[in-house]
Formats: structure tokens, sequence, C-alpha cells
């Protein structure tokens, strides 16, 4: 996939010590893809480095869609009964999946959905709260 000059949009960051909109975007991703893997008790690992191309972003985009609609229902529930450890720098948080769910996977999703959204503003791209709510 060529670059385009949007694509110089990909480096762009809030401030020096937060991600790129590029690794925002793959965070959102990938957080989503092993949020469920966790529920689902499936080993998972994530893709190791960012998009570095939007058709590049939007191609990973769609493969996550399509793994979490092809999720099954069931299992996915019964996962929010599941213990779920995540290991960190400092030690390691567990949760009951239902917990998972609502104190780590979504905040985590939203917030590197968030901050894509103002690396978008700050850098100009007319995106409005609409865009980010989606459809209503």
């Amino acid at each position: 996939m060529r670059p385009t000059k949007d694509d110089s949009l990909l480096t762009k960051r809030l401030a020096n010590d937060m991600y790129t909109l590029a690794v925002q975007a793959h965070w959102a991703g990938e957080g989503a893809k092993l949020a469920v893997d966790r529920l689902l008790g499936v080993a998972a690992k994530p893709l190791a480095e960012e998009g570095k191309t939007f058709a590049e972003i939007r191609e990973r985009i769609d493969v996550v869609i399509d793994y979490l609609n092809a999720v099954d229902a069931r299992a996915l529930e019964a996962g929010l009964e599941r213990t779920i450890e995540i290991p960190h720098r400092g030690g390691s948080m567990t949760f009951r999946g239902d917990h998972f769910i609502t104190q780590f996977a979504l905040p985590n999703f939203f917030f590197h959905l968030t901050a894509a959204y103002c690396i978008l503003r700050h850098e100009g791209v007319p995106v409005q709260k609409g865009d980010f709510m989606g459809a209503q």
C-alpha cells in the first residue's frame, strides 16, 4: 500500500509522550480483539505493529469487525463468569469477566478511540461529535 499525503496524519500525536494516531487506532482494534479472546479463554497475541497507511488501518478495522461479528454469543456470555488476569509492569490485575469488560476493556477501547478523534480534530480534520458517536 502506497502512503498518501494524508497518511502523514498517522504520525501526529497530542503530546510528545502520547501514542501517534496510528498507534491509537491499532490499540483500539487490537484491544477489542484481545478483550473478546480473553472472555473466550483463547490465548491471543496482538499484531506487533500499527498500520502504516490509512488503507492498511481501514483493512485492519474491517478484520476486527469481521472477527467480532463471527464470535459465538453464547461462548462470549459464558466468559462473563471467567476470571481474567491482566499482567502489567507492576504485577497484575484480576477481574471477573463482566467486570473486565466494564472496568478495563471498554474504558481502554474508548480511551484510544477518543485520543484518535482528538488528534484528528487537533490536526484540523472536520470530524464532529456525531462522527464519533456514529449514526443515531
